[in-house]
């Protein structure tokens, strides 16, 4: 069964929502994970974390494998690790295993990341690289979405999300069993495998930025809905709001960062929506309506995506990127494993609910740092 092109990117994006829903899975349920799959916040923000632990260790490979096994297979044996780790984790009668299930399905996201991206490059050119990168991009904060909106309706019943969430990765396995068509494993081309010696500084600047936009965006969307519960929300309303963050990156994700380069100011774009979503983490987490800042924080966070990713290869040669863009990816999974986990230590010291949306305030502001080291070292080469 052939869908076309842009069928098989219809697919990938289903299975990259699957992914998104199970990445927030843990955080859209995570107060009543409290006393169950976690002890405490702490344990909490590690799980969340945990999912982003494994792609350290994928990304550099990930070519090798690409080039060895093939798209399809690669492909598919990542959602199949997804499904694997979220049977694992509704399964889970402890912590231990649960960890265990967020790495196993961990691994099988960064796969799925990866590869996916590899096929929408191989499948088009020009201006549909851009359209169709974009489709795959707003699948996942959907997911996210999705989950902070659906899971919380399940009431008290954990497991039952838990288990959701592993069917939805299981059907997401289906579909590009049957749909999606992948290149013949051939022989990787003949790349450098590491950097240019004025590359490494801009590359690790700007990963750095990659990184710290990233862990906020998960610390907001993680801890959000907790933070609400403790403010006197019912879960599904927290989780309603909380999903906000999600759906309302969507209409500009595609299109903000193009605007933003037509205009001729990417930096100044970056830098003002990074201000912007840090003004609406610190007002959510004073009392401001969230039904008004949650919104503007996923607004705001839309334009970043596609720019930081261009900074990204701006810095790199055409002979490194490969190798660039696996150092990227493993700084971007060290941020989402390392952070969230510091941003619910920071609950648990503090005793405040909204001390974790503090600490996502400052790792945009370590970002904006970052990003300053980026421009001053593209200047000087």
């Amino acid at each position: 069964m052939s869908l076309g092109r842009w069928g098989e990117v219809g697919v990938l994006a289903i299975a990259r929502v699957s992914m998104g829903a199970q990445l927030q899975v843990v955080g859209a349920l995570g107060p009543l994970l409290i006393g169950y799959l976690a002890a405490d916040w702490a344990a909490l923000g590690t799980l969340i974390g945990a999912y982003s632990l494994a792609g350290i260790f994928v990304a550099l490979p990930a070519g090798w494998l690409l080039a060895r096994a093939g798209d399809r297979l690669t492909l598919l044996g990542g959602v199949g690790l997804m499904a694997l780790g979220g049977l694992l984790l509704a399964m889970a009668p402890n912590f231990p295993m649960a960890l265990a299930g967020r790495l196993v399905s961990g691994t099988g996201g960064a796969l799925l990341t990866i590869t996916g991206a590899k096929m929408v490059l191989d499948r088009f050119s020009g201006a549909g690289v851009a359209l169709a990168m974009g489709l795959m991009l707003m699948a996942w904060p959907f997911g996210i979405g999705l989950a902070l909106l659906v899971l919380p309706l399940l009431g008290d019943n954990w497991r039952a999300g838990l288990w959701l969430s592993a069917g939805f990765c299981t059907l997401a396995f289906v579909l590009l069993w049957v749909a999606v068509r992948g290149a013949r494993p051939g022989a990787a081309p003949a790349l450098r495998v590491g950097l240019l010696r004025h590359e490494w500084r801009p590359l690790i600047a700007i990963g750095v930025v990659w990184a710290g936009y990233n862990a906020a965006f998960a610390v907001a969307v993680g801890f959000t809905p907790s933070f609400l519960v403790a403010r006197g929300a019912s879960h599904a309303e927290a989780g309603a709001l909380a999903s906000l963050i999600g759906f309302s990156i969507l209409p500009l994700q595609p299109l903000g960062g193009a605007i933003a380069e037509r205009l001729g100011r990417p930096v100044l774009v970056t830098v003002a929506c990074v201000l912007g979503m840090v003004t609406a983490l610190v007002a959510t987490a004073g009392g401001a309506p969230a039904w008004l800042t949650l919104p503007a924080f996923g607004a705001l966070a839309a334009p970043p995506s596609s720019l930081i990713m261009a900074f990204a290869g701006r810095a790199l040669s055409a002979e490194s990127r490969a190798f660039g863009m696996g150092v990227h990816y493993m700084l971007f999974y060290l941020g989402l494993a390392l952070l969230p986990p510091l941003a619910g230590l920071m609950r648990d010291i503090t005793g405040d609910p909204a001390a974790p949306l503090l600490t996502g305030a400052g790792f945009l502001a370590v970002s904006l740092t970052a990003l300053a080291v980026y421009v001053q070292a593209m200047r000087r080469d």
